[in-house]
């Protein structure tokens, strides 16, 4: 035997998959919610450097920096991209920012800005930090190969010691550049594409 409540109390259909509908998209949105709260940025990169057997930690995303040139086209820019490395050769650790020199305006147009690297500083909230050049090659470091992929055919590369100390205070820096000085010249070059939040990341892994 079967029973049927009274129509008066039974809930409208239009009730019930209003119903079903609300907590579908609550359960939803929950999911999303959850979701972006354990989403994390990748640490590093690391990779074995079949040369040198060195491991090489990267950070997941350099940071990249421009200088518009609109002397030569409207899009003409140069560029410096800078990603921390670690180079560990058993067990021996030595930290550096990995840069590449590039840009988008054929040289041969710019003779003078050709030969030997200006003197480059990051700064940092106001800090310098002067990104010399490490001695020696960077195969002589560790590093017999690009760390990440080469931006453009036609790279310069600067090796530059740096600490933990560094890294952590350019990554919690609110305005962070660079400049070039050669002859005299100066040059800035405006944070571009950030990637500090991955550089925070990368020294969490040590």
């Amino acid at each position: 035997m079967t029973f049927e409540l009274p129509l008066r109390n039974q809930p409208a259909v239009g009730t019930v998959l209003h119903t079903l509908r609300r907590t579908f998209l609550a359960a939803a949105a929950s999911l999303v919610v959850a979701s972006c709260a354990t989403q994390t940025i990748p640490a590093a990169d690391q990779y074995l450097d079949e040369k040198t057997t060195a491991t090489v930690t990267v950070a997941s995303h350099p940071l990249i920096f421009a200088r518009g040139r609109p002397e030569f086209a409207v899009n003409a820019r140069d560029y410096l991209t800078l990603v921390p490395v670690d180079v560990n050769r058993a067990g021996t650790h030595a930290l550096y920012f990995y840069c590449y020199l590039w840009s988008t305006i054929d040289k041969r147009v710019a003779p003078d800005e050709t030969g030997p690297l200006p003197r480059i500083v990051l700064t940092a909230d106001g800090r310098v930090i002067p990104l010399t050049p490490a001695p020696g090659a960077p195969a002589d470091l560790g590093l017999s190969q690009y760390p990440l992929p080469a931006p453009a055919d036609n790279v310069q590369v600067l090796v530059s010691v740096t600490t933990p100390e560094i890294i952590r205070f350019v990554a919690d820096s609110g305005d962070v550049r660079v400049v070039f000085e050669r002859t005299g010249l100066s040059a800035s070059y405006e944070l571009w594409d950030d990637g500090r939040s991955a550089m925070s990341a990368f020294l969490d892994e040590f």
